[in-house]
């Protein structure tokens, strides 16, 4: 099978690929994706019933703490994830220049996000002709927890910022999400609608999984896949791979793209000695914190989306930049069940150190190279990250023991993650069960309540005011990888040993094959990855449109 386009990955990077490539009617486009091409209401859905969902991810993939799942589905993370749609600091583009990198600068990528989007609440800095329509939860319809923390920390110098996509700095506001009227746009749904998928020039083949690339000497001619059918050669003018973090570093490594002497080791054949594949591992740590809510603080019952209000702000650490951290408030504990009458007495304020700095890599696996690669995220590693974490715990105690807050607030506790909790946060007849019977105790207070919660985690305050060693165990035993898997094909020069893809995402030492996801940042913004993966998406779209003209 013969194609000028071949896009390899059908997460939001490959949807928004296919989708302008080929708005060329005289080129032609294969869409690769391993997951399925659906879109069924859990995705649908804006309450966002998808977390964890096994019939979405890769669930053969690990890190060096154990399961660590990727999106397996058309759309990707846009998907399953959790709508956010931030852009991340002007500083965050800014320095990618001291990596040789041109043409990324914040006022040479903002075109592209203003492309990607449609956004209902705001003009200015906005696009409003995008496929991706952009919506926020107004404060009136923000949680009696999230009014209160609302109140609360303009006195601690952070201020209501009501546009959090236009406006950087510290301050709170409400998360700009990818839904429109109670449900998800996904860039599946977005840039491959029905009218899109009625191209003639456009083929999608779902259910196909990409083994690995194919050469003319240093020439990528296409790609072998796989799908039920068995194995398939695909041949290609040019092969962009949109496969994520991990899965592009691995198909690279798979094909003889990569570090030289690991790749013999390996018995793979060397077609490019490319250093940097795989290194520079970046993705944010995350730390959950539960409070359980009275009833006036819980998130209204006609409440969509779960997590609508977001806090930003500076840990004052010198050695790292200003706004590095990031507190989502969860109204809600996320889960894949509809009703939830114990998730919904439950709020989780997520901590996130939002500039990271600690780095790790993906390798093949020695034994199995054909296989999952293996991840090493090396979370915490450089003591800024850990030392931001540690303060977060206090920052969040303070916050909670606001008046404020705490006429809304029973009781704050740091999760241990015991297996029932994770079952919760399933679906099916057993998690609906086990909420309902969390239900009634967490509603029965007193000491049965306090038992309840005992069983989940520690009490806050007994977190807070432990030694710092005890509190970086802690940290590190509980915190959690998030999914802004970014950096192991990172830009930079053309003599840069550590770089990847040139800056238009051509991969360098070899002909007719680009990257183009998070895997091309050189370091990782200040924001979750959504809506920027689709802007380098529309950015590297456009700069091969415009050299076939």
């Amino acid at each position: 099978m013969e194609t000028d386009y071949l896009v390899i990955g059908g997460g939001s990077a490959g949807c928004v690929m296919a989708s302008r490539l080929s708005e060329d009617p005289k080129r032609r486009v294969i869409l690769v994706e391993a997951g399925k091409d659906e879109e069924p209401p859990a995705i649908r859905s804006a309450r966002f019933l998808t977390y964890g969902a096994p019939r979405f991810l890769w669930n053969d993939l690990a890190d060096e703490r154990g399961p660590f799942a990727q999106p397996k589905v058309l759309g990707g993370g846009s998907a399953i994830n959790a709508m956010h749609m931030q852009r991340g600091a002007p500083q965050d583009y800014d320095e990618w220049a001291a990596f040789g990198v041109h043409g990324w600068s914040y006022a040479d990528v903002l075109p592209y996000f203003q492309k990607v989007e449609s956004d209902l609440d705001f003009a200015g800095a906005h696009g409003h002709s995008g496929p991706i329509k952009v919506h926020r939860v107004p404060p009136s319809e923000w949680s009696g927890l999230s009014k209160a923390l609302a109140a609360v920390l303009p006195k601690r110098g952070l201020g209501h910022i009501p546009d959090m996509n236009a406006q950087s700095g510290d301050g709170f506001g409400a998360v700009p999400l990818n839904m429109d009227r109670g449900e998800r746009i996904s860039a599946a749904r977005g840039y491959l609608s029905p009218t899109v998928r009625q191209r003639k020039n456009l083929l999608i083949l779902s259910g196909s999984e990409a083994l690995r690339l194919r050469f003319a000497e240093r020439r990528v001619i296409g790609a072998e896949i796989r799908d039920s059918g068995g194995p398939k050669i695909l041949t290609a003018g040019e092969t962009v791979l949109c496969c994520g973090g991990v899965y592009s570093a691995g198909l690279l490594l798979r094909s003889g793209v990569g570090p030289g002497a690991q790749l013999r080791e390996l018995s793979i054949p060397v077609v490019a000695d490319r250093p940097g594949v795989g290194e520079n591992l970046y993705n944010h740590p995350m730390l959950f914190v539960g409070v359980h809510l009275r009833a006036e603080g819980r998130q209204p019952a006609r409440a969509i989306h779960p997590c609508p209000f977001l806090v930003r702000y500076s840990s004052g650490m010198s050695a790292c930049t200003p706004t590095d951290m990031l507190l989502n408030v969860w109204e809600r504990v996320p889960g894949r069940l509809a009703w939830d009458p114990s998730g919904s007495q439950v709020a989780i304020l997520n901590l996130i150190v939002n500039k990271v700095y600690s780095r790790g890599s993906v390798k093949l696996d020695r034994g199995r190279p054909q296989g999952p690669p293996k991840v090493q995220f090396n979370f915490l590693t450089d003591e800024r990250d850990l030392l931001r974490m540690i303060a977060g715990v206090s920052f969040l105690r303070e916050l909670l023991n606001a008046p404020q807050v705490t006429s809304v607030v029973n009781e704050a506790f740091a999760p241990v993650w015991p297996p029932i909790a994770i079952t919760m946060m399933g679906d099916g007849t057993k998690a609906q069960f086990l909420s309902l019977l969390g239900s009634v105790a967490l509603r029965a207070g007193g000491p049965i309540r306090r038992r309840a919660l005992r069983d989940l985690g520690v009490p806050l305050d007994q977190l807070a005011a432990s030694k710092t060693d005890d509190i970086a165990t802690y940290v590190r035993t509980y915190m959690l990888p998030s999914y802004h898997v970014s950096g192991t094909c990172r830009l930079g020069r053309q003599d840069d040993p550590a770089a990847v893809v040139d800056n238009s995402g051509r991969v360098l030492g070899v002909d007719r094959l680009r990257v183009a996801d998070a895997s091309i940042f050189p370091t990782l913004m200040a924001a979750g990855c959504n809506l920027p993966v689709m802007m380098t998406a529309e950015k590297i779209a456009s700069a091969m449109l415009s050299e076939q003209t």
